[in-house]
């Protein structure tokens, strides 16, 4: 009596019939970047602060990153002014921030 097996091998993918286009976002509207970045460097320091250039009506999204180093960041105040930076033990180098305006509320 003969067996029914499935060759994985020889099957055939088959697609959908609508294919989803993909989404691309911007960045700001009419695509210029409003995107501040700045650096901030600590000095055998756990915290440290930096003011922002730009003037924001709602508080921004901020990402930081240390350079360099194998010590863990965190952010400890945001306000629509100023970022306040702490890290996981004294180091000396720099934190890279991005700051990005808060378009959704």
């Amino acid at each position: 009596m003969p067996t029914t097996r499935i060759d994985a091998n020889r099957i055939r993918y088959t697609y959908p019939i609508l294919r989803r286009v993909p989404r691309y976002g911007e960045i700001a509207a009419g695509g210029a970047s409003t995107v501040e970045v700045a650096k901030i460097n600590f000095s055998n320091q756990e915290q440290n602060s930096y003011t922002f250039t730009g003037i924001y009506s709602s508080i921004p999204v901020c990402v930081i990153s240390p350079e360099d180093e194998n010590v863990n960041v965190f952010i400890t105040s945001l306000t629509t002014t100023a970022i306040q930076v702490s890290a996981s033990s004294p180091f000396t180098g720099s934190v890279h921030v991005h700051i990005y305006p808060d378009e959704e509320t």
